[in-house]
């Protein structure tokens, strides 16, 4: 009898040590994630993010709508050269702002998403008020990730066409593993524009070494065109 009452004291304690563990995670446990409204708030949303949130899956569906991000602005527009469209970013593109919220909503954690989008509205589709839009709110959501500031920093050279500054800006991290390719080229193409070929060509190697299939053939031309245009330089040089 006296072992009985000794276990029903044991458990009684445990459950009361149990709710109170309980409350106090769920009083200091900060949701990952936004609530299932905002997560679907993005006008391209389809109803398969909700069915993925739903069953627990939701960093593989934004997985999925960054690679369906990424197969939107891939595509060519209709009436856009294909082959202008691949080198220079041609086209208009007025859900992509949308498509990289989408995935923001989704995995808030996906920083890339805010580097590349910003990258794109700002410096090929060259909506900047866009671009400034997505960075601000990976700053909201990251606020510790100094390099969003860096890039409305650069943002800002684009806006008042300071290209010394602009070049500056991309120096300071094209050498990083996770400098955006686009980025990149922008830096070599401001180099060509200086008839500085072989700081351009470095720039394209980096580009290069990545193997990112949406930019290895153009790295490719390009070190193929200035690197007789550099040699010829420094045969002058001397």
């Amino acid at each position: 009898m006296g072992q009985s009452r000794g276990l029903a004291g044991l458990f009684g304690i445990s459950l009361v040590l149990m709710i109170t563990l309980s409350y106090l995670t769920a009083r200091h446990f900060v949701e990952p994630f936004p609530p299932l409204a905002a997560s679907l708030s993005s006008p391209v949303t389809p109803l398969s993010d909700f069915i993925g949130i739903s069953l627990g899956f939701r960093k593989v569906t934004a997985d999925l709508a960054w690679i369906q991000t990424l197969v939107y602005y891939g595509s060519t527009e209709e009436g856009t050269d294909e082959e202008r469209a691949v080198d220079t970013g041609e086209g208009k593109y007025p859900l992509f702002l949308a498509y990289c919220q989408r995935v923001a909503n989704l995995d808030p954690s996906f920083k890339y998403v805010f580097y590349y989008g910003g990258g794109v509205l700002g410096w090929n589709l060259n909506r900047l008020d866009e671009a400034e839009v997505l960075l601000k709110e990976g700053i909201k959501a990251h606020p510790k990730e100094w390099r969003y500031q860096q890039f409305l920093a650069g943002l800002a050279y684009q806006k008042n066409h300071n290209i010394k500054l602009l070049e500056e800006f991309l120096k300071g991290f094209v050498d990083e593993n996770d400098c955006p390719n686009l980025l990149r080229s922008i830096l070599a193409n401001i180099y060509k524009k200086q008839k500085q070929y072989k700081e351009a060509i470095y720039v394209w190697t980096l580009v290069y070494n990545t193997h990112d299939p949406l930019y290895t053939m153009r790295a490719v031309s390009q070190i193929r065109e200035m690197y007789p245009l550099a040699k010829q330089m420094g045969t002058k040089a001397h």
